[in-house]
């Protein structure tokens, strides 16, 4: 798909509530590499983890409301992907998120970093035996990274 030819990185919802602790006005430098990297095609993200941050209603929110370029829907091959995902590690949805009809990105970031070669960059933790997201990414051999690896791979100072 010709959107991702330049896409390095695909943001899961963690890392962007996680920078709603870095203000623009104190972190400016951040912020405009963060930007230049977005508006240059090398970060993007699925419509999943917009509808996910639309449910925080806050400031993250609001931004993600206002950068809605880069989330995108998702494709017929990540769907099905995302199915293949989700019959190996049908864990990775909670129940509550199906039985509310919550929004979770989850299989859907992990899909479009699979199919796209992107690197993930998210904020959970490696645990054995967990569906969490870099256990499925191993399965799936898909790279991921959290924010702060996001940063030192772009060497980021700040």
């Amino acid at each position: 798909m010709e959107l991702f030819h330049t896409t390095k990185y695909i943001f899961d919802s963690g890392p962007f509530i996680d920078l709603k602790n870095y203000p623009d006005d104190v972190f400016t430098s951040l912020w405009d590499n963060f930007v230049f990297m977005i508006n240059n095609g090398d970060i993007l993200s699925s419509s999943e983890v917009l509808r996910e941050l639309e449910d925080y209603d806050d400031e993250i929110a609001q931004w993600a409301k206002t950068n809605k370029k880069i989330f995108i829907k998702p494709t017929i091959e990540e769907q099905l992907e995302v199915k293949r995902i989700l019959e190996i590690h049908p864990d990775l949805v909670r129940e509550e998120a199906i039985l509310l009809g919550k929004p979770y990105a989850d299989p859907f970031v992990i899909a479009q970093a699979k199919l796209h070669n992107c690197t993930l960059v998210h904020s959970e933790k490696y645990k054995p035996n967990a569906h969490k997201i870099p256990n499925v990414c191993k399965t799936f051999n898909v790279d991921e990274i959290a924010l702060f690896e996001f940063f030192r791979k772009e060497k980021w100072k700040f």
